[in-house]
């Protein structure tokens, strides 16, 4: 397993030190403080995707943080799975793991739980307590895309720090040293493509990067390098633009296009939802729906129809918004 991840250019290149990531002068200096000092209060690092919340939380619990001990003294979960959202996630997960003290040479230990914003209520209920009951030595870190699904109980328990997406410019730079590092031979639109196609998501970009590699030259397979999701991110944007420009005409093509790359359900919806949410060029009132459709996808009975119906929702919307400029 260990030669496996030492040959994945994602893990090979992730960054190491906090200095390694984009975010702001203020951070930094925070941050550094509470490496230097060995502790941390619990922490809610928030925003869109693509900022470094994860990469950031993964280093401050690692050797170049403050655990050395990370076996004994780090407890990391997936807030989305499906484990952490039951009643007993609390009592049956966290709770046995914080009852035993920290193990040398550690002070602390730490709950790493990443996309937060998908725990229940009931779960996040049980945790105000644990956070409380365990403040002498248990510190939290929650990493999210959408702080507005944290309960305020528990937000309040939280130091917040907002992070915003890392520029392209920034993906580029950085994907640039990847391949030199790496001795890839590269043209500079192949690159744009993948990029485009995936930002910002630093992690995929950088797999397909690798897949597309193995002779020491980025030869881009573009069917393979879009993904569904984006795939239909830019048909949804396409609808969009079509209302805005009143080509009526041309949105049934896109919608069927839609209905064809949902069809074999080899879709991750919440990483789709957040795209569209956060896809430069969404208009205000349809993120309104994006959201709302988000918020109640969990509860659904076909995934398909649910997305579907916040298609024709926001083409609805747009087109009553756009009859009633004029």
């Amino acid at each position: 397993m260990s030669e496996l991840v030492n040959t994945l250019w994602v893990e090979k290149h992730r960054p190491k030190t906090i200095e390694d990531i984009v975010m702001p002068e203020d951070f930094y200096v925070e941050f550094k403080k509470y490496i230097l000092k060995k502790d941390i209060p619990s922490l809610l690092l928030y925003g869109p995707p693509g900022g470094g919340k994860t990469t950031l939380a993964r280093i401050i619990t690692s050797k170049y943080g403050i655990l050395t001990n990370q076996n004994d003294n780090l407890l990391e979960l997936n807030g989305s799975a499906k484990e952490s959202r039951g009643i007993n996630f609390t009592s049956d997960t966290i709770e046995p793991f914080l009852k035993v003290p920290p193990a040398q040479p550690d002070k602390l230990k730490i709950v790493f739980i990443d996309e937060a914003d998908y725990l229940t209520d009931a779960s996040f209920h049980s945790l105000r307590n644990i956070i409380e009951k365990y403040s002498m030595y248990a510190r939290f870190i929650f990493t999210c895309n959408y702080i507005s699904k944290i309960p305020e109980a528990v937000q309040s328990r939280l130091t917040e720090y907002k992070f915003k997406q890392v520029s392209d410019e920034y993906v580029i730079k950085y994907t640039k040293g990847i391949l030199e590092k790496e001795s890839i031979t590269y043209k500079d639109e192949d690159l744009k493509f993948i990029i485009d196609s995936l930002y910002p998501d630093i992690r995929k970009i950088v797999g397909k990067l690798q897949r597309f590699s193995p002779n020491k030259v980025l030869i881009v397979n573009r069917d393979i390098a879009l993904t569904k999701e984006n795939f239909v991110v830019s048909l949804v944007t396409e609808i969009i633009d079509h209302i805005k420009n009143n080509e009526g005409a041309k949105i049934g093509k896109a919608v069927n296009s839609i209905i064809e790359g949902l069809s074999d359900g080899d879709v991750d919806y919440r990483e789709l939802y957040t795209k569209l949410f956060y896809k430069e060029g969404v208009p205000a009132n349809a993120k309104i729906v994006i959201n709302e459709y988000t918020n109640t996808h969990n509860n659904c009975l076909v995934d398909t129809m649910h997305f579907m119906s916040m298609v024709f929702k926001i083409i609805n919307t747009l087109q009553t918004y756009q009859k009633a400029k004029g």
